[in-house]
């Protein structure tokens, strides 16, 4: 999605939630400030994404340890380029399997992160208003290289693919990076909060403006299916439908996409 078009939806996104634009340009510079020297690219992400023939997203709703279960049992970890939405990571370390790709804004727990970073998995680390503090704090301690985003223009070596939650966000920068063939998983727009969603339990206001984010994740998602080119797929084993995504069981996915993994 072009930068343009994106901020037009952000526009709407700040008077829906009250978000104060200068906050989240201060994170991105400050985010900026702190991985220039050590600034993952575009180039470079695009080869971990693009090196096999499509990508699952693994978000962390109450359905991902079992979605998890079922792509290893009809797909091997290699046989896609895995990106493991913010605190999903922990659910990867607790079956020893290492995603290629952790898209995250600080929020699913500082331990997970860090073992992550030392696993050499791309990180791909978002800035905005209300994580200042952890950028500071944690950003430093993180190994390797790091790709920065922002939902604001672009700043200093930050980019910004488009996405607003770190679910939808990690869909946009797959296909923006060019993926042809993106599945999700342990996505749920509709029902609970995941207990890999949040490193604590949510008070009554933040669940709610937890779930406000979740539609607009999901709006965004339906909005960027009527626009692409990319096949998109949906295997989360819950009743939640994403306009513009199959549904389908991981027996399926892999009786369509056939037995050749490998990217051509």
């Amino acid at each position: 999605m072009k930068t343009t078009e994106w901020l037009e939806h952000y526009e709407k996104i700040v008077k829906t939630l009250g978000i104060d634009p200068e906050k989240d340009i201060q994170s991105a510079r400050l985010l900026s400030q702190i991985i220039s020297g050590r600034s993952a690219t575009r180039k470079e992400l695009a080869a971990v994404l693009r090196k096999k023939a499509f990508a699952v997203v693994f978000g962390a709703a109450p359905s991902l340890e079992d979605d998890l279960d079922m792509f290893l049992r009809f797909f091997e970890p290699g046989d896609a380029s895995v990106v493991a939405v913010d605190g999903a990571v922990k659910a990867f370390q607790e079956l020893g399997v290492r995603p290629d790709v952790v898209v995250t804004d600080l929020d699913g727990g500082e331990e997970a992160l860090l073992k992550a970073s030392l696993q050499d998995v791309f990180l791909v680390v978002h800035a905005h208003g209300d994580n200042a503090d952890k950028i500071i704090q944690l950003v430093p301690r993180l190994r390797g290289k790091i790709l920065g985003t922002t939902q604001t223009e672009p700043v200093g070596v930050l980019e910004n693919f488009g996405g607003f939650t770190d679910g939808d966000r990690a869909v946009f920068m797959c296909e923006e990076i060019g993926v042809g063939t993106i599945v999700v998983a342990g996505m749920d727009f509709e029902g609970e909060i995941g207990k890999h969603s949040k490193p604590r339990p949510l008070s009554a206001e933040e669940t709610a403006r937890k779930k406000i984010k979740l539609q607009i994740g999901k709006t965004l998602l339906e909005t960027l299916a009527s626009k692409t080119y990319a096949v998109l797929y949906d295997a989360s084993g819950n009743p939640s439908k994403i306009k513009g995504f199959r549904k389908v069981s991981w027996k399926q996915l892999k009786k369509e996409l056939g037995q050749d993994f490998t990217q051509a």
